[in-house]
């Protein structure tokens, strides 16, 4: 066994001890202890710290399970053995389980921090039970999941309310108590049923259901983002029965997450996650898919060119960083605030530099299939040096957004042209 006084210096007592105590583990080097008490909260240099959690892996799994990828319950037991071993250290050992299970407390804050609506109902989500699988689903679908989830925990309180109104009378039991114990008794159950229905979708699929769906995961993760039909193609072609593409897309789309796969920015195209993010084959691929459906080109009246990304919600930025970590270029801009009937915030990475649109653009003008014009016009646009071919450029994209619009017809009337004469400017590119 280690020490568990080694020194450690994270610049918080709390921290420093948790630390401390991981580092007693065999398998827990100053690294792997200093990364898992770090995760645990962010504390302010007020005098009474404030906790803010840190983020989970993006699949949702817990501290313990992502950094040493075994739960906190696994740990405890490797040290409850050890210290039938170490009997000269069980006082040393025990600390260690107390400040993994402080660890684990924290971890259960924290996934219900993260939840827009739980304050009121903490305690009742502990009184019917948080397994690591129900917390995994909580960081993953609490929010969405919201009125099914509350609809669970104000059952379970009804219930309780109706017990504990009984409790006082329960020397005097008639019938119709009985009854009204019996009937509490059946809503908690009912109140467990919601609950777990509500965060575990997956488990209502039949066992040929679910091994498609874990097949698929398999099959994006070698492969990358694929259309269901693909995934489909690919499973049957290596003997899968029963499988047809219609089937497999209205599994991925209602229980894909459940598995870690997600929806692709191309329509009807799906990806893997794993705990370090999406699983990108071809970062240039999907960055066109990206700008297909959530991106745009554009260059102002100043002549200034421009490229970017949209997305929204949790989802929206992971999609943004991960495509900023695989481009290397353009400027990464998140939880934006949109002052719309959509309250998710916006998420943006964005490409004012020309060395950064150039870039961008060369290496996604193959793979496009929408907007391949729009960005080999902004490209010859950067290049082109006769203000006359570089003012039809700028038109062409402008038009290209404005299209079909109020503001396109507009635009035509003001450049006293046709939409095939604007088009026309483009067709040597």
């Amino acid at each position: 066994m280690g020490s568990p006084y080694l020194s450690v210096d994270m610049g918080h007592d709390i921290l420093n001890t948790i630390a401390s105590n991981l580092m007693a583990h065999p398998n827990v080097d100053a690294t792997i202890a200093k990364s898992i008490a770090s995760q645990s909260m962010l504390v302010t240099e007020e005098d009474i710290p404030t906790p803010q959690y840190a983020s989970f892996s993006p699949t949702g799994e817990g501290w313990f399970e992502d950094k040493l990828g075994k739960s906190a319950n696994s740990v405890i037991r490797d040290l409850r053995k050890a210290r039938r071993v170490f009997k000269e250290d069980k006082g040393e050992i025990d600390s260690i389980i107390a400040s993994v299970r402080a660890l684990k407390s924290m971890e259960v804050d924290a996934t219900l921090a993260k939840l827009d609506w739980s304050n009121p109902y903490a305690d009742t989500m502990r009184k019917m039970g948080l397994s690591n699988k129900d917390l995994r689903a909580l960081r993953l679908f609490g929010n969405t999941r919201k009125a099914s989830l509350v609809r669970a925990c104000n059952l379970w309180d009804n219930a309780e309310g109706s017990l504990a109104k009984l409790d006082e009378f329960q020397d005097v039991w008639g019938d119709e108590e009985r009854n009204a114990w019996v009937g509490a008794m059946k809503q908690k159950q009912d109140a467990r049923k919601v609950w777990r229905n509500a965060l575990h979708q997956f488990d209502n699929l039949s066992k040929e259901q679910q091994k498609w769906m874990n097949l698929a995961k398999e099959e994006l993760k070698e492969k990358g983002a694929m259309k269901a039909r693909t995934v489909a193609q690919n499973l049957i072609e290596k003997g899968v029965p029963r499988l047809n593409a219609t089937r497999l897309s209205k599994l991925l789309n209602m229980y894909g997450e459940e598995v870690n796969i997600v929806k692709a920015h191309r329509k009807g195209e799906y990806m893997c996650l794993d705990k370090d993010g999406l699983i990108i084959k071809d970062h240039w691929a999907y960055a066109a898919g990206f700008l297909d459906a959530d991106g745009y080109t554009a260059i102002t009246e100043r002549g200034e060119p421009r490229a970017g990304f949209i997305a929204t919600g949790d989802r929206g930025r992971m999609h943004c960083e991960e495509l900023h970590k695989h481009i290397g270029a353009g400027v990464l801009q998140l939880d934006q605030k949109v002052y719309s009937n959509n309250q998710r915030s916006q998420h943006r990475v964005s490409f004012y530099a020309k060395d950064d649109l150039n870039k961008l653009l060369s290496n996604l003008t193959p793979h496009l299939r929408m907007k391949d014009m729009q960005a080999k016009a902004v490209l010859a646009f950067i290049g082109e040096k006769d203000p006359v071919k570089k003012t039809r450029l700028k038109r062409f994209v402008q038009f290209s957004n404005r299209d079909g619009t109020t503001k396109g017809k507009e635009s035509l009337r003001e450049w006293g042209v046709d939409r095939d004469t604007v088009i026309s400017w483009a067709e040597d590119l």
